[in-house]
Formats: structure tokens, sequence, C-alpha cells
């Protein structure tokens, strides 16, 4: 079983992308001012994201990345990272045990990685990547698949979003769906419809609710698996 820190990392995120205003499950972003309220002279500048603040990780440049600490609406801390820093397992630990009340990371069965895959993130112009501690069978199974398809189309064809959101990959990789066999096709969003069935099915197992889950967004997200990057 895997720690109480490592349970509520995952169900904030999954809470996130399901709440009932609209998808807050932020992932990436190309600054981050994106996050948090900034002074510009005599102009108070209000943020996209409300009601929290971003705080420094000792140690940690803030050029490297930051704590994502939410205001009163509540919710867990989050680890955010240049999608280039390295040794980023070490820097969560840190954060875990400052901001997560977590021991450690031994013995919890995770591995830590970006929640937007890195290499698609710096191709794309992100200078933030979201950190999370994630079921190994589950990042594997992406990494090898959606992951690359990922960063094949963000090197030919740059995106430069300045926001990244949460995907129902994403919720499936957070989660350990680890059902993805082969690279998603480009051409053909049917030949990616078992993929996203067992998707759905996991995430229906895992507690999704119905309203999320639709045979609407099954077929857009079969179809969205052709392009995605």
């Amino acid at each position: 079983m895997r720690p109480a820190w490592v349970t509520r990392q995952i169900a904030n995120l999954v809470a996130q992308f399901c709440a009932g205003s609209g998808n807050a499950a932020w992932i990436g972003v190309s600054d981050r001012e994106m996050l948090a309220t900034v002074d510009r002279g005599s102009v108070r500048v209000a943020p996209f994201r409300l009601g929290g603040g971003y705080r420094l990780l000792p140690g940690l440049a803030i050029e490297d990345g930051f704590v994502w600490v939410p205001g009163a609406t509540g919710g867990e801390p989050e680890l955010w990272l240049s999608p280039t820093k390295t040794g980023y397992r070490e820097i969560f630990e840190n954060f875990a045990k400052r901001f997560l009340g977590a021991p450690g990371l031994a013995g919890a069965e995770v591995q830590i990685d970006h929640v937007f895959p890195k290499k698609a993130g710096a191709l794309d112009g992100l200078a933030y990547v979201r950190m999370l501690a994630i079921p190994p069978e589950s990042n594997m199974a992406a990494g090898r698949t959606v992951e690359r398809a990922m960063a094949g189309r963000a090197a030919a064809a740059p995106r430069g979003k300045l926001v990244r959101l949460a995907t129902y990959y994403t919720i499936g990789k957070a989660t350990g769906f680890a059902g993805y066999d082969r690279l998603p096709d480009a051409q053909d969003a049917n030949a990616n419809r078992p993929a996203v069935m067992a998707l759905f099915a996991h995430l229906r197992g895992f507690g999704l609710p119905p309203d999320v889950l639709t045979a609407l967004d099954a077929r857009l997200t079969a179809d969205t698996l052709t392009r995605h990057r």
C-alpha cells in the first residue's frame, strides 16, 4: 500500500481535473507569473489560477522550480520544476518532507516524474512542469507510448501554449493505468479506441464521476490521440 501522502497528491490532481467549474488541473506553464499574483508598478495583476501562491524550496533557485501552495480553497501543495532540471527525485523528496509530511521516498513504491512529459515540455517552451509521485507501471507505459509520440510531434511543430491542463491520459498515468502497449495511431482514431476504452474503464473503477467519462468524451479522446502533443 502506498503512503497516504502519495494518495493525497494523486487525489488532489483528480479532484482538480473533475472540478465542477471546469478543469483546474494545471500541469505546465510558460511563466511562473501565470500561477502567482505579481506587482507591476502601480498595477496589481491578478493570476489566472486564483487562491494560491508560490514558495521557495531551500536549495532550489526560483529559475529551477518552486512550490505552489493553495489558498483557502484547500488542496495539496505542488512542486513545479523546469523541464530541464536534473536531480528531481532528490528535490521532490525534500519537498515531500517539508510540505506533505512524508518521511522520505524509501518504500513508497513510486517514481517521481513530470505530469506533463519533460521532453515535450521543453520543446514546447514550458518554463515549469508539475511534478508527481506516480505508480511505476503507468509512468513507464505512458513514457514509451503516448509521451514518446508527444515529444515527436512537439519537435516537429511546437504549439507554444501558455498553460497546459491535465488530460485523460494525464489522469490515467497518475492513477496507475498501464494499458498502453503501442504508440497511438496518428491517422485513425478508431485504432486508438480500444486503449481509450480500457483507460476509461480504469478511470471508472478508480472512482471518476460518470459526467466526465461519457461516450462522447471517449470518442474525442481517441481522436485527440492522433495529434496530441
